[in-house]
């Protein structure tokens, strides 16, 4: 009988493993199709922007998690974060998984006014200028880059979006980058801790992509390319500018009631949502908004 007892539990509890898995899946797909054709939410309505987020906060009830035994991602609807060790025995951790943070992620939606004010100039600039992708990349380490390309018609190539225009993993993209480096560590502790505390290093404009114009009227293909043609070309594509943000305030630190000079810039503290294998939501502090981020495919090797 204990064994019928056993063997009728283990199956209730993969029927309700199923369901949620299911119910995971379900909330993730509404979240996306939510999203989609808002622009990176520039161009949403008042209802488009309410449906992101009512599918957005019922995807945020799920903590996803990493099963010990197999490696493989399940979920567990009701927040605790709660998995399996090795031997089947059950253990509660609530904390971020930083080797799964870690990676690079593009923006598919935000309500934060900064950054829509950067995407509504660029659809009211008559094509004049584009915005490509926008992404965050996250290591292990405790550093993050805040990264968007930026086209300029005629001037730079096309800033191509991910997903667009044959984009792969290894295209860098074409305009010009603008790089915000940080360091970030995790409030509360990495066990239980879902909130970074950020501090802004630096500011770069780099990796910048002329155009196949602006190439041929600096070097025409028909005449010989002397030493000056080629010093502009060179000092082209290796433009690099950098802004040092170190002698700012930092604040957001964990127990740091006093903010220390020379820490970095004050950008104060992002809290992760929700995180699994291809889906990111942050929530700046404050009124900074919310960011909704999609996993960058990975480098082919």
């Amino acid at each position: 009988m204990r064994r019928g007892a056993v063997l009728a539990a283990t199956a209730n509890a993969t029927a309700t493993s199923s369901t949620k898995t299911e119910q995971l899946l379900c909330a993730k797909q509404t979240l996306s199709e939510a999203c989609s054709g808002t622009f990176r939410g520039s161009v949403a309505s008042h209802s488009e922007r309410a449906a992101v987020e009512e599918a957005q906060v019922a995807l945020e009830r799920f903590t996803t998690v990493l099963r010990a035994t197999d490696g493989e991602w399940e979920a567990a609807a009701d927040g605790t974060g709660a998995t399996t060790d090795a031997d089947g025995a059950s253990k509660t951790r609530s904390g971020l998984n930083l080797n799964l943070l870690a990676g690079k992620w593009r923006l598919i939606w935000t309500n934060a006014g900064d950054v829509l004010s950067v995407l509504q100039l660029a659809r009211r600039s008559f094509g004049l200028l584009e915005i490509g992708d926008i992404t965050q990349s996250f290591t292990v380490d405790g550093k993050i880059t805040n990264e968007i390309r930026i086209g300029v018609f005629g001037t730079t190539q096309p800033a191509t979006r991910g997903g667009q225009n044959n984009a792969t993993a290894n295209d860098a993209g074409g305009g010009v980058a603008l790089k915000v480096d940080a360091n970030f560590s995790v409030m509360g502790g990495k066990t239980n801790g879902r909130t970074l505390a950020l501090t802004f290093n630096s500011a770069r404009l780099t990796e910048l992509k002329i155009s196949d114009l602006v190439e041929t009227l600096v070097a025409p293909a028909l005449l010989p390319r002397g030493g000056i043609n080629h010093q502009i070309l060179l000092a082209l594509r290796e433009f690099d500018v950098m802004v040092n943000l170190g002698d700012a305030v930092a604040i957001g630190r964990d127990g740091d009631s006093n903010p220390k000079k020379g820490g970095g810039a004050p950008v104060g503290s992002y809290h992760i949502t929700y995180l699994d294998h291809d889906t990111l939501i942050g929530r700046a502090n404050g009124a900074g908004g919310t960011f909704i981020f999609a996993r960058e495919a990975r480098e082919s090797h």
